[in-house]
Order: C-alpha cells, then sequence, then structure tokens
C-alpha cells in the first residue's frame, strides 16, 4: 500500500471509528503528511507503507530536531508515527511495526501557570456586568474557571445542555465524549445574569429558555436575525484582556484557568480521580501534573509559615 494511501485510511480511522476530534484528526495526519514530503525529498517519492524502516524513521525524526521542534512537537510526532504504523500492522498493511524500534523517549512535562484564587477573584470583578457585553465576558471567565472545561467544549455549549437548570451541564469532549460537570455557585449565577440579559427576560428559567434550547450558550455577535456562536479566537482574547490585568503570565490563555480549577480543587481537599473525572482525562497520569503544582504550593506555605523551615 502506497504511504499516502495508507494515511488517508488511518486518517479515516480515526475520524468515524475512534471518533476523534477533526482538529486531533488533522494534526496526526498533518505529522504523517511531514514524514511523506521527508521521504519524497530523499528520494522515496510515493514510498510504500511497508517499505518505511526504523531507519528511515530515525532519519525523519531527527531532520525535524535539527529543523527546531519543540520537545512538545517531537512527542506528539513519535506518537503520531506509533498510532499509524500500529495500526497498519493489526490490519496487516505492513509485516512489521518499524517504531518498535525507536527509543522509548519521554518528554519532561511542563509545570503549568497557575493564578492564585485571589487574583482570579479581582479578575471576575472587572467585566461591567450592565452591558451584554460585560456579562457575557464575566460569564465566560466563570464558567472556565468554574468548571475545568476546555475552550473547545465552551465553544460547543447549547442552551440545551444547561436544561433542565440544575447544578450540572453535559459536555461534549474530546472523542465525541459526553460527561456531566457540576454546574453551581458564581459560575451558575453568572449564565443566568448572562442569559437574561442576552435574551431579554425578567429571569432565566426553564420555561423562558425552552424555546432556545439549540441556540449557542455563550454568542459572538447577532447577525440580523442568526445570532452567531462565539469563535474560538473571541474567548482567548477575553481571557487574555482580564487576565493581564491582574497577574504577570506568558500565556494568559483559557487553559490558565483550566489549570487553576484543577490545581485549586486539590489545594482544599479533592480527590486526585475526582478531578480527573471533571477535567476528562482518560489517564490518571495526565491529571498528576496538577499534583506536583499543589505541592510545591504547599512546600512554600509551609516555608514561609513555619519557624524552623
Amino acid at each position: 500500500m502506497l504511504l499516502d494511501a495508507a494515511i488517508e485510511r488511518f486518517r479515516t480511522h480515526l475520524a468515524h471509528e475512534r471518533g476523534l476530534s477533526p482538529r486531533t484528526v488533522e494534526a496526526y495526519a498533518s505529522d504523517l503528511a511531514s514524514l511523506s514530503a521527508f521521504l519524497a525529498e530523499h528520494g522515496k517519492d510515493r514510498a510504500q507503507a511497508g517499505s518505511v524502516d526504523a531507519t528511515a524513521l530515525r532519519a525523519y525524526l531527527a531532520a525535524e530536531v535539527a529543523r527546531g521542534l519543540s520537545g512538545r512537537s517531537m512527542m506528539r510526532r513519535v506518537s503520531a508515527l506509533r498510532s499509524f504504523f500500529r495500526f497498519l500492522e493489526k490490519r496487516g498493511a505492513i509485516a512489521s511495526d518499524p517504531t518498535l524500534h525507536l527509543a522509548q523517549r519521554v518528554a519532561r512535562r511542563s509545570v503549568p501557570t497557575i493564578v492564585s484564587e485571589e487574583r482570579l477573584e479581582l479578575m471576575m470583578n472587572l467585566p461591567d456586568v450592565s452591558r451584554p457585553a460585560g456579562a457575557r465576558d464575566r460569564a465566560i471567565l466563570e464558567f472556565l474557571y468554574g468548571t475545568g472545561v476546555r475552550l473547545g467544549e465552551l465553544v460547543a455549549l447549547t442552551v440545551g445542555d444547561f436544561l433542565p437548570l440544575s447544578d450540572r451541564v453535559v459536555v461534549h469532549g474530546k472523542g465525541s465524549k459526553r460527561r456531566v460537570v457540576p454546574f453551581a455557585g458564581r459560575a451558575r449565577a453568572s449564565m443566568l445574569v448572562y442569559w437574561a440579559s442576552r435574551f431579554g427576560l425578567v429571569s432565566a428559567t426553564d420555561a423562558s429558555l425552552k424555546a432556545r434550547t439549540s441556540a449557542p450558550a455563550f454568542a459572538g455577535r447577532a447577525d440580523g436575525e442568526k445570532e452567531t456562536r462565539v469563535s474560538r479566537r473571541t474567548v482567548q482574547r477575553v481571557v487574555a484582556r482580564h487576565l493581564r490585568r491582574v497577574a504577570s503570565v506568558t500565556k494568559a490563555s483559557p487553559h490558565v484557568l483550566r489549570h487553576a480549577f484543577a490545581t485549586h480543587m486539590l489545594d482544599h481537599g479533592a480527590d486526585l480521580r475526582a478531578v480527573q473525572e471533571l477535567l476528562g482525562h482518560e489517564s490518571l497520569s495526565t491529571t498528576q501534573i496538577y499534583t506536583h503544582v499543589s505541592v510545591e504550593h504547599l512546600r512554600k506555605v509551609y516555608r514561609k509559615a513555619h519557624p524552623r523551615a
């Protein structure tokens, strides 16, 4: 089987059999396309998938390192290669998996940036909720920090995902997986204020929102009679604009609020597996990065407070 045909077959498998998100599928396909381009540049145009060996893969990865690819991106490249060739071997398209001979290297996880609870409290009070745009921005900030959802998950929500109005919301996560996330406190209160302002309601209730179940939970702007869904870029700008006013952070992204959600939950005694479920992590090891941040926080408190520290 030609390598490019095998890549297209793998793309179909990821999208339709494994149900991965379009962004994830495209990321894998892009990584594998770069391998195909590398082989073509080195005289292996229209290479057969079965002719790609460990030597060729090492040469490709070495070229990517020389090109200045980051450690995280390199790990994604290796992950894509392993998944791809494992897929081909299981389906009998190749005799053996060449990635078995690649070194088992794991990139060191970077410790996420965490903003303190006090700084986030200041940030939440910045939007002018008397204006529709301010009410929306406050709802976005409170929802991201109050639930720990990903940026894409927030953008995909509809009003119907919150109905009936209770203390939970249905979130559509990676790979089309759904999970129920607690939705209470200030996050819930801010959403109800936002919806009442946006829809011109006396108050947001199950009855008043029933006719709007298909409307996006967070709107960008109204275009005539049609209300557009808020874009990822708009949410990123909202977070960056407000977060940079209260904290010195190198990357003021929505993911910073997700990091803060997880770390502050652990600081206040939440169980690690419960946080894993709330974040939608498949592996507990992904969530464990926050235990390192939490332990470091405790260490700083100890050094500051203990007379013999």
